[in-house]
């Protein structure tokens, strides 16, 4: 009796610059260690299946499930930015809602060219692509190799690039979201992230990125930060110049008095708090 011919694939190849590649460092900027989970257990999940996934409310919770933390509203918005990226082909999850990409289909074509199987068309992005050998079924096993070229990059941007202003934006968004990240917790929220983005319009990224780091050590990190934007805000602190003009005044200005001090201590924006 046959054996079930295998789709799947039992590894696939990740780059060892990975963790240093644009989208994923925006991913873990924007997302933190759990939205880099997230991407890379997307692809096994990609890859088990062969070289597309079906995205639907079953592939979202489950793959929470396999994140400590992660909930289903996450996974979807790391699914979405991916999408935005370039990650995976926006065409295909528009229409089909199915997660694909020319990259991961490159990959599994090299992976199963040694499998007796017919070329696959469902969701291929372009069929001229997938050269198959007419030889016997030698499937591959846990001790194959699969050859990655030096050439390729481990993520295909299936997109255009973005116009100067809008990657102008992405940059200083990424910036923010990175320091986020870093300095006040590795997840986030709705209002959080459109709190961030309208600062965004009114300062300059370094502003919000400094006031972040200030904020890192209080009790209450968050809500500190909110006090040092609103601040400067009113004081029209928007660039990084202007705020550290404001704190060279007030260590000139300061006299004998006592500091007011808040809970946590320090001033907000080089203005006496």
């Amino acid at each position: 009796m046959a054996r079930p011919v295998k789709k799947g694939l039992d590894y696939f190849p990740l780059d060892v610059d990975f963790d240093t590649n644009e989208k994923t460092e925006a991913i873990m900027g924007e997302f933190g260690a759990k939205g880099t989970l997230i991407f890379v257990f997307l692809l096994a999940a990609i890859y088990r299946k062969g070289y597309y996934l079906e995205w639907n409310e079953l592939a979202k919770n489950q793959l929470a499930n396999r994140v400590q933390g992660a909930t289903g509203e996450l996974v979807q918005r790391v699914v979405d930015r991916l999408v935005v990226y370039g990650v995976f082909n926006k065409e295909l999850f528009n229409s089909a809602e199915v997660l694909t990409s020319q990259r991961i289909q490159e990959t599994y074509s090299d992976a199963v060219k040694r499998r007796k199987t017919q070329k696959p068309t469902l969701y291929w992005i372009n069929v001229d692509i997938n050269p198959h050998s007419t030889g016997v079924n030698d499937d591959i096993n846990p001790q194959s190799k699969v050859k990655e070229s030096k050439e390729k990059t481990f993520i295909h941007d299936d997109a255009p690039k973005l116009p100067a202003d809008q990657e102008a934006l992405l940059k200083r968004w990424q910036e923010v979201a990175a320091a986020y990240a870093q300095f006040i917790s590795v997840s986030t929220s709705p209002k959080r992230e459109e709190l961030l983005h309208s600062y965004l319009e009114d300062f300059e990224p370094d502003v919000i990125v400094d006031a972040l780091e200030r904020s890192s050590q209080m009790h209450d990190p968050w809500k500190y930060f909110i006090g040092i934007m609103k601040k400067r805000d009113q004081a029209n602190l928007n660039t990084i110049a202007k705020v550290k003009q404001s704190d060279e005044e007030y260590k000139r200005v300061k006299t004998g008095r006592p500091r007011k001090q808040s809970k946590g201590g320090g001033s907000y924006a080089g203005i006496e708090f």
